[in-house]
């Protein structure tokens, strides 16, 4: 075992990071330490977490069918999409309670009436955000995206955030 901690992959190049891992080792150009911390660190993506795992079934020291392994997993990898292919992206949170708190204000200034304080029509300003996260979560929902998106949804089910 080795006393240095090991190497987090770039999150937002997870795929890039299981191809290059792989094949740098099946040329025989990755140190041990570089497998092992490859080994050990959690992918956040299911299916390159799951061709990561196979790769760690692979008997060393490397053999002609431990390398025809890696590189059939390196084409794995190669297919595994993991980004959106439309580019679609979430929409966040914020984004819906902001609109609502402004739509509220609006609201809430048309409909003040003087002499009633400041607290009047205080629900307008309050559950509109709500709605607005509400209407947030499910456009991101239908579209499958975000947190709701179904790879996300079954690692949630795995017990992976």
């Amino acid at each position: 075992m080795h006393d240095r901690p090991p190497v987090q992959p770039d999150r937002q190049d997870e795929q890039r990071y299981v191809i290059d891992t792989i094949a740098a080792f099946a040329n025989g150009k990755a140190g041990r330490h570089d497998w092992d911390d490859f080994l050990n660190c959690s992918l956040h993506d299911a299916e390159l977490n799951r061709i990561r795992r196979a790769a760690a079934a692979v008997d060393l020291p490397l053999t002609g069918e431990g390398a025809a392994i890696l590189w059939d997993l390196i084409e794995q990898a190669e297919l595994a999409t993991t980004k959106d292919p439309i580019g679609r992206k979430p929409w966040r949170m914020e984004a819906g309670a902001i609109a609502g708190l402004v739509a509220g204000a609006i609201l809430w200034w048309v409909n003040y009436l003087p002499g009633s304080g400041i607290f009047h029509n205080l629900h307008l300003i309050v559950v509109l955000p709500a709605l607005g996260m509400v209407a947030v979560a499910l456009r991101n929902g239908r579209k499958g995206i975000g947190a709701h998106h179904p790879r996300i949804v079954k690692q949630n089910r795995q017990g992976r955030v």
